[in-house]
C-alpha cells in the first residue's frame, strides 16, 4: 500500500485505485521460500512476457493488428478499470455496506433515488 501512495495512487479516484503487482512465479511449490529468488517473477519484463509463449502470443497479436484509426497494441485492456474496481470494491466493508443501503433504497424506494434529479 506504501507504494501505491508514494506512486501518487489514491483512493479518491476509481480509476487510481491500489494496484497490488503479480510478484510471485512459484505456484506449484507446497512451501514457498520467499528468500529464494525463483519464487518472484522477473519485474524487468511485463506480464505478457513471463514464458515465451506468452510473449509470442502478444507480440503476435502486435503485428498481426491493423486498423486504420486504432494504433496496435499489446494489451487490449487495463488492469485499474472503473468496472474492474467497482466489481472487486464490493467487497470491502465499508463499499459492501454503502452499496447494500444504496441497492436497498433503490429497490423498495425508487423515487427517493430519482427525487434529487427531478425537483431540481
Amino acid at each position: 500500500m506504501q507504494l501505491n501512495t508514494l506512486a501518487g495512487r489514491s483512493y479518491n479516484d476509481i480509476t487510481q485505485y491500489p494496484v497490488f503487482p503479480w510478484i510471485l512465479s512459484d505456484y506449484s511449490s507446497q512451501n514457498l521460500d520467499l528468500s529464494s529468488p525463483s519464487s518472484f517473477r522477473d519485474l524487468s519484463k511485463p506480464i505478457g512476457a513471463l514464458n515465451a509463449e506468452r510473449l509470442q502470443k502478444f507480440q503476435e497479436r502486435y503485428s498481426s493488428f491493423d486498423d486504420p484509426v486504432i494504433p496496435k497494441f499489446h494489451y487490449g485492456s487495463h488492469y485499474s478499470t472503473a468496472g474492474t474496481v467497482g466489481s472487486l470494491v464490493i467487497y470491502i466493508p465499508f463499499f459492501c455496506t454503502y452499496h447494500t443501503v444504496f441497492i436497498e433504497i433503490f429497490i423498495t424506494k425508487p423515487s427517493h433515488f430519482y427525487y434529487n434529479e427531478i425537483n431540481k
